[in-house]
Formats: structure tokens, C-alpha cells, sequence
């Protein structure tokens, strides 16, 4: 069968999925992976016909496209501020809503100019600590993770990428210790309550790891009071929490840290939505 009429055929049988434009892309992507041709080269060798292996890959790929499987997890790689990240079921897909709250850490390190040590919290693939070593080589960065499945991945990336980073494996709701002292800690927290499951596309709850992902109805907020907890005593003079929040939780978050003795801000995402806060202690 040649490339072309694979691709007539899997939108049939993708089409109950998927919207059209949505599909349209997942499968230009899907074939560029496993031909190795881009969408221009795709349209030139529409009649060639793929071999036994490419035929193998395709039809395992088109399993699990129809089981709601993300067309990252089947690639192996998404891509995050320009730069191409191994994902696997161990870690969260890198979102361009986090591209924004590194975007706000890069703004804040330039007018501070001097070299910082970071500590980014819940790494996953590293793509947080991974894209903030790029971008601002002089400063040292720490990543720490629960999941040794995810430090895995978070390593393979920085190697690849050749970013050097401490990578440590803590569960952040038992740690009471911290090696260092840090001027800025992010992190991209679990703060979705499990309540939210049910209303949750199956591309998400049903691939990527829902220890990254959901907290208890009881208490959303639990890594935002531990890691300001922390922060207190591991935030160096002048110090900064950014994270990465649920747009519903910014009226809660904020009267949090001020509670907790801090100064916060919100930053809406791209949608409009309250996405980002950066957090100081009062002085």
C-alpha cells in the first residue's frame, strides 16, 4: 500500500477520534517519524510504497492513536522553547503554558545578572531546569523528582542537550532537607484535584502519570505550602518561588503565600488564564 493511501485509511479509521485538523497533523507527524520525510517530502513520494518495518510501525501506531494514546508518547519526543525532549509514560508532556513560567525565570535572571543557584522541583523530562541551563549557562541548577522513571528520562535529556545539572530524587512532601541554599526554586507541581479526573481528555488521564498530575480533593494546594515552607529556609536573601498553577487557583494561592508570609503575583497564560505566580518573602 503506498503512503498515501496508509494515510487515506488511517484517517478513515481515525476520523471517529479525532477532528480532522487535529488528525491531519498527528498523522504528518507520525509518518515524518517513521519515513523520515518531511510534509513536503511526504507529498512528493505519496506514491511510494513504505516497507515491511515502516508497515509494522504504522499499524502499532495506529492501535494506539485510537486507544487516545498522545502522538508524543508514540514519537518518543515533543519538542519545548526549540528544543527536542525523549518523553516517555513516566513524565508529563512539556505544555507551552511552561514555556511562560520559564520565559518569567530568564526575564527575572537578567535584570538580576549575576549567577544563581536554581532548584526546579517535579522535573519530569527536565525540561524546566534543562531549557534554564541553556539559557543562562553561568547559573547552577538543580532538578529533583520523586520518580526514578522520570530522573531517567530528565538525565537523557540534559546528556543529550549537554546542559549539566544536579539531579537529586526526593519525595518533596517528605523532604526537611535541602543541599543548598537557592535564589530562585520553581516548580510545575501536581495541582489537579482527582474530582477533575472525570472531565480530563483520555490522551491525558489515561497516559501520562497521574503522580504528576493529581492531589487531593481535600488539599489542591499541598506542594505549593511545602515548597513555600521550604523556602523560607532554603531561599537565599532576596530569594524567588515561581510556579506553574491551575487556572482556578490564583485567589487561593495568593491568600496562601500571604499567610505564609510572602509577596505573590500572578501572570496570565497566553489564554488569558491565571497560569504563572512568582512569590517573595516579606520583608
Amino acid at each position: 500500500m503506498s503512503l498515501q493511501a496508509l494515510k487515506l485509511d488511517f484517517k478513515k479509521q481515525l476520523a471517529d477520534v479525532y477532528e480532522s485538523i487535529e488528525l491531519n497533523s498527528l498523522l504528518a507527524i507520525l509518518f515524518e517519524h517513521v519515513t523520515g520525510w518531511n510534509q513536503l517530502q511526504q507529498a512528493i513520494n505519496k506514491d511510494a510504497e513504505l516497507n515491511e518495518k515502516q508497515n509494522a510501525q504504522l499499524l502499532e501506531a495506529l492501535d494506539a492513536l485510537k486507544k487516545g494514546m498522545p502522538i508524543q508518547y508514540i514519537t518518543g519526543k515533543a519538542w519545548f522553547m526549540g528544543n527536542e525532549f525523549k518523553v516517555d509514560e513516566n513524565v508529563l508532556i512539556p505544555r507551552p503554558e511552561t514555556e511562560e513560567l520559564v520565559d518569567w525565570i530568564i526575564e527575572y535572571a537578567h535584570i538580576i545578572d549575576k549567577p544563581l543557584q536554581i532548584l526546579d522541583i517535579g522535573s519530569g523530562s527536565g525540561c524546566i531546569p534543562i531549557a534554564l541551563k541553556l539559557a543562562l549557562p553561568n547559573c547552577m541548577i538543580a532538578g529533583l523528582d520523586i520518580s526514578e522513571g522520570a530522573l531517567k528520562i530528565a538525565k537523557q535529556n540534559a546528556s543529550h542537550l549537554n546542559a549539566d545539572i544536579s539531579w537529586m530524587q526526593e519525595d518533596i512532601l517528605n523532604t526537611t532537607y535541602l543541599p543548598n541554599q537557592f535564589d530562585i526554586i520553581v516548580s510545575n507541581p501536581p495541582y489537579i484535584p482527582f474530582k477533575e479526573n472525570v472531565n480530563m481528555q483520555v490522551q491525558v488521564k489515561n497516559f501520562e502519570p497521574a503522580i504528576a498530575l493529581f492531589v487531593t480533593n481535600e488539599d489542591p494546594l499541598i506542594f505549593y505550602r511545602t515548597i513555600a515552607r521550604l523556602g523560607k529556609q532554603y531561599l537565599s536573601s532576596n530569594g524567588q518561588l515561581f510556579f506553574e498553577m491551575h487556572y482556578d487557583q490564583g485567589k487561593a494561592l495568593l491568600a496562601l503565600f500571604d499567610e505564609m508570609g510572602y509577596h505573590a503575583e500572578l501572570r496570565q497564560d497566553m489564554f488569558g488564564k491565571d497560569r504563572i505566580l512568582r512569590a517573595s518573602l516579606k520583608k
